[in-house]
């Protein structure tokens, strides 16, 4: 009995140790299920992070060192509770870069994707840096549309081949040529001098000058080659029909043959050239082509130099009111222009600059007297014309001629150059000693040197204001189609054939 109530009281005893230990939880069926969650929950807590905030957005892990995966399995072998998974966190603009490096791929893409800062739109290991590429191959395809523009306009603006002697505008059967385009570029920044004048006045020297020549070379270097001694002697004329000249200052000459000259007439009579219907007679005809070719340059120059060799021929002043009388008018503004753009004095008629040359002057002709008593005949004689003869050129700039008072309406365009003195001829081959000598002095010559006069000349007609030809501005090549559609017009003018109608 009692054995059995100490086997008894040994068992309640064990069963109550077993109770207590699974009260407390140190073995059992009960103790095995709680050190797992543990653990769950343990990992839990570490992908919330380690402050325990918040989830991080959209971790990328690449890789683990070799140590810490050691770590991590030394501590999952021993059960502890307390490890955390380390994760490995780097920028996205890496990733790119460290899949074309793990892959073994360089493109431009990559490297674009590298340098762009990061945006959320680069390539990455799932295929959307396809869209990186494209803005690479937009640049390329901008380079070389930049490379062909370049090219273009490089082509387009490359000047044209440096003229070394004119070509016709107009030829000896007044029908109009086309080679002077090729001359030309499309740029709206050039001048327009004419000349006009009688047979033999130094036409073609004066405009020579203009071009870059000097007045001590010889006749034969000047760019408008002047009257030679076979026309000289046969009293005939060098120039025929209408030359054109561009410098590298992009200034248009134009050389025109002389007006009212007998060799011209002559040359209609023996050539037996039919003359219009509305002409009766060879000199009327002369006179009017005369007109034609002076109101042709009073419409498409800047500048027109009237020369004469002697002051002064009253006939010639005439002729040059007729010719302006007779030229045709402006072309009006396009319908398609507001008439607010076009200004009272802008839908007047266009006249030139015209600028008085007097060649071959005298000692006596550059006294301050003699010139002012010039610029008086001509302001008189040309005070009822439209053309604007004033202000334009002086012989008053860079002290050529002692400055005296202005008029109170202007100073007239006139400049004078002297006889160019010509080189001493040789004999037997040699110079002779006495006028080798006398070109070394240098005398009272009573004017200033010829290459002072060239210069001041060239510089204030390069610098007389450029008036529009027209309503709207021109370039180069519109202006000779312009000066094209002139020529037409005077030849078929209605104002010539009544005027002509009028002198039989």
């Amino acid at each position: 009995m009692s054995e059995h109530t100490g086997s008894q009281s040994s068992s309640h005893g064990g069963d109550r140790g077993r109770r207590r230990s699974r009260r407390r939880g140190g073995g059992g069926r009960e103790g095995r299920e709680t050190r797992p969650r543990s653990r769950e929950k343990d990992k839990d807590n570490s992908a919330s992070g380690p402050s325990g905030s918040g989830p991080i957005k959209a971790p990328i892990i690449l890789a683990k060192p070799h140590i810490e995966k050691n770590r991590d399995s030394s501590t999952s072998g021993s059960g502890s509770s307390d490890s955390k998974p380390i994760v490995l966190i780097k920028p996205r603009e890496d990733t790119s870069s460290a899949s074309s490096q793990s892959t073994g791929v360089t493109t431009s893409g990559t490297a674009a994707a590298q340098a762009a800062p990061s945006d959320g739109f680069h390539g990455d290991q799932s295929g959307r840096g396809q869209p990186t590429q494209q803005p690479t191959y937009q640049i390329q395809r901008n380079v070389s549309s930049v490379a062909a523009f370049t090219e273009s306009s490089q082509t387009r603006l490359a000047p044209p081949p440096e003229m070394t002697q004119p070509v016709k505008l107009v030829d000896d059967s007044l029908n109009w040529c086309d080679s002077g385009i090729d001359m030309l570029l499309d740029q709206t920044d050039f001048l327009v001098v004419g000349v006009v004048g009688m047979e033999g006045v130094g036409k073609s020297t004066i405009l020579s000058l203009l071009a870059g020549n000097h007045p001590e070379q010889p006749n034969r270097s000047f760019v408008f080659k002047p009257q030679s001694e076979e026309a000289l002697e046969t009293a005939g004329h060098q120039t025929v029909g209408v030359d054109l000249f561009v410098t590298p200052e992009r200034i248009i000459l134009i050389d025109t043959q002389p007006i009212l000259s007998a060799s011209v007439l002559d040359q209609l009579i023996h050539n037996d050239r039919k003359l219009p219907p509305e002409v009766g007679l060879a000199e009327n005809w002369a006179e009017v082509l005369s007109l034609q070719l002076t109101a042709f340059l009073m419409t498409v120059c800047h500048v027109v130099l009237v020369v004469q060799d002697w002051f002064t021929d009253i006939n010639l002043y005439r002729f040059l009111q007729t010719a302006e009388m007779l030229k045709p008018p402006t072309p009006a503004p396009s319908h398609d222009a507001p008439s607010s753009s076009v200004s009272a004095d802008e839908q007047g008629d266009y006249f030139p600059a015209v600028v008085f040359v007097q060649n071959r002057a005298t000692r006596e002709d550059f006294q301050p007297s003699r010139v002012q008593a010039m610029k008086t005949t001509v302001d008189r004689l040309l005070q009822h014309a439209s053309m604007r003869y004033k202000n334009a050129v002086s012989m008053n700039l860079n002290g050529l001629v002692p400055a005296r008072q202005k008029s109170p309406s202007g100073d007239v365009s006139l400049f004078l150059f002297p006889d160019f003195p010509h080189k001493p001829t040789k004999q037997n081959g040699k110079v002779d000693g006495m006028t080798l000598v006398l070109n070394l002095v240098p005398d009272y010559q009573g004017h200033p040197s010829p290459q002072a006069l060239t210069d001041s000349f060239r510089n204030q007609i390069f610098s007389v204001p450029r008036t529009p030809l027209t309503h709207h501005s021109l370039t180069e090549k519109n202006w000779f189609h312009y000066a094209a559609r002139t020529w037409e017009g005077v030849r078929k003018s209605n104002l010539m054939a009544e005027y002509s109608r009028l002198l039989t």
